[in-house]
């Protein structure tokens, strides 16, 4: 069993309440961070607010990465609607992005907003295909621009709620160890991966990403099934896929994706080692099924 429960009490700060205009709803933390070392994901979370208006947020990785998925959930968004459009920003000198979150329910706080993957630094929601160069390096969390953050702001028509969960950068140091343990779960070399010059670039990207997108599940189409999964495969050092796995981010009857199908067909260049060697390393990709509005 990997999963052990770390929490993260020197996390907690003190915040002193400020004065807020009428429409703005801030909620301070009543927990410290906690993050849960699981065996397929690493996720940090926290508390906000008390009895009945308790609130929960946290983000979520499978897999090392400059993003993060990101829920928040509790009474203050329940009249948040689906893939609507919604203002997320991170600090108050920070220009609020335009972002269409998924909606849904978290057990024990009920309604709550849902980010495949966001950026504290670019405050919006990405799928990491916006012609950005390539990681060539073992991709993490930007610590530096976690520590400018104040809070997680959203706001949809009328409703504005602020999480304020103070800086992020220790936080999210304690998810990138926790995203590097997981690589080692696959049977990869940790530190192979540390001291990598390369990670493993898809060189037939476009055409495979066209057959995920052309075959959505016709079953989850027909019920209006929506879904967010993470994809990993195993690069060998010849540049074939070697194993794929999808993981549910969200809950889903009847919807599977079959995304593993078409990876088979994937082809990359190999991760290269500290001296420039290829090496057996992974690839991963978060997938968001969405129906057209």
């Amino acid at each position: 069993m990997r999963r052990t429960i770390l929490a993260l009490s020197a996390l907690a700060t003190t915040l002193t309440a400020m004065p807020a205009q009428a429409e703005v709803v801030e909620i301070a933390p009543s927990s410290p961070w906690n993050i849960d070392f699981g065996e397929t994901k690493c996720r940090l979370a926290r508390i906000f607010g008390e009895g009945d208006a308790q609130h929960i947020l946290f983000f979520e990785q499978y897999f090392p990465s400059k993003y993060a998925g990101l829920t928040l959930a509790g009474p203050s968004y329940s009249r948040f609607g689906n893939r609507k459009s919604t203002d997320l920003a991170f600090n108050a000198a920070q220009e609020s992005r335009k972002t269409q979150p998924f909606t849904g329910k978290v057990e024990g706080f009920g309604d709550g907003v849902i980010y495949s993957a966001v950026n504290v630094a670019e405050g919006y929601e990405s799928n990491d295909d916006d012609g950005a160069a390539p990681d060539l390096r073992l991709p993490q969390l930007d610590k530096e621009a976690a520590r400018e953050v104040e809070f997680v702001a959203v706001k949809q028509r009328g409703d504005d709620v602020r999480l304020m969960t103070g800086p992020l950068d220790q936080a999210f140091a304690a998810m990138d160890t926790c995203a590097l343990d997981l690589i080692g779960t696959w049977g990869l070399d940790v530190e192979q991966h540390r001291t990598a010059t390369r990670m493993p670039l898809w060189t037939n990207r476009e055409g495979i990403v066209r057959r995920i997108v052309a075959a959505y599940p016709r079953d989850a189409q027909n019920f209006g099934e929506q879904g967010i999964m993470r994809m990993r495969v195993i690069v060998n050092p010849d540049g074939a896929v070697e194993d794929c796995v999808i993981l549910k981010a969200t809950s889903a009857d009847r919807l599977e994706s079959p995304a593993c199908r078409a990876m088979a067909n994937a082809k990359f260049d190999p991760a290269l080692d500290a001296a420039g060697q290829p090496m057996r390393s992974y690839h991963a990709e978060s997938i968001v099924y969405q129906l057209g509005r």
